[in-house]
């Protein structure tokens, strides 16, 4: 019974399922933990965002008070020119208008600078978090990104042993490997490994009578379950591969 090669076909068959499985897995878990970065990325640029913005606010406020103050004083100075009670009203009503815009400037310079220390700390906290996300990561990431790059040739490869394999092992147990297989492309397990020890299906839990048994260690054709249809091979140092 070709049994040694059969099992390693089925090693190699096992790795294969684990790679075609991860095909899947890996681009959830590369996705998963993308999101989790993304997450952190949004309220660090929010915060950044929000700092950044109460900065540009207090900065175009003092821009507009200088312009607002050298406006107030040039008003001061038309009193000196004013030639009556009408151009003196209309003077001091437009005091009176830019003095009420530069005290509401710097009110609001103020509520800007109140603002700011909170923005900041939100900004700092929110950018070491947002490092620290991608610092925790982010090998991971690059690892998941280079197994996916490479499980293709990965089984490949693997394929490739299992053809060299393949031509040593009589037609009538390559068939009917190759058959059951087709059913179990998820695990890649076609083999129940039993041992002079065994009494059971080692796939299925199915207890086996002592005809069986017999015949599993004598035939020279191959034997399934008759439970789970998986294919017998009998190894004496009960090594499972």
């Amino acid at each position: 019974m070709p049994k040694n090669k059969l099992i390693n076909i089925e090693i190699l068959d096992i790795e294969i399922a684990q790679l075609e499985n991860s095909k899947l897995e890996y681009p959830r878990k590369l996705e998963e933990l993308k999101g989790i970065i993304a997450k952190k990325e949004q309220i660090y640029l929010s915060a950044k965002n929000a700092f950044e913005k109460i900065e540009k606010d207090i900065s175009s406020a003092n821009i507009d008070l200088d312009t607002q103050k050298k406006e107030l004083e040039q008003s001061y100075e038309r009193i000196n020119d004013v030639k009556n009670n009408k151009e003196y009203d209309a003077v001091q009503k437009e005091i009176r208008k830019r003095k009420a815009f530069v005290e509401e400037t710097q009110h609001n310079i103020a509520k800007y600078k109140e603002k700011l220390p909170l923005a900041e700390n939100d900004y700092k906290q929110a950018t070491e978090e947002f490092e620290k996300t991608k610092t925790e990561n982010m090998p991971e990431i690059d690892a998941l990104t280079s197994k996916i790059a490479s499980i293709d040739s990965d089984i490949s490869q693997k394929n490739a042993e299992k053809e060299k394999i393949t031509p040593l092992i009589p037609q009538e147990w390559i068939v009917l490997y190759s058959s059951i297989l087709t059913t179990r492309k998820k695990n890649g397990q076609v083999l129940s490994h039993i041992s002079p020890e065994s009494k059971i299906c080692t796939y299925c839990g199915q207890r086996l009578s002592p005809n069986m048994l017999k015949k599993i260690t004598t035939s020279v054709s191959p034997v399934v379950c008759e439970n789970c249809g998986s294919l017998f091979v009998f190894e004496e140092n009960s090594q499972k591969p």
